[in-house]
């Protein structure tokens, strides 16, 4: 996968829902790595699934807030 060109990534930063190329960017691993992380994700409860109403995007402050859980940080909200 080839990096977007910067005002493309300025456009993204504030989506809402976010394809799963958009998701590993903004993760920042490779590729081929965040990939293998989505393929183990989306079998654990509570991570957030894809919505047929977005696209087949998921919401990514759910995203985000799940990875905060799983990494000790606490809901600020």
């Amino acid at each position: 996968m080839t990096t977007p060109a910067a005002p493309t990534l300025d456009r993204e930063k504030d989506k809402l829902y976010v394809t799963d190329a958009e998701l590993i960017r903004r993760m920042g691993v490779p590729e081929r790595q965040g990939r293998a992380m989505l393929q183990d994700l989306v079998k654990k409860p509570g991570f957030p699934r894809k919505e047929a109403y977005a696209g087949g995007r998921r919401y990514y402050p759910a995203v985000k807030a799940y990875f905060d859980k799983l990494n000790g940080l606490k809901s600020t909200g």
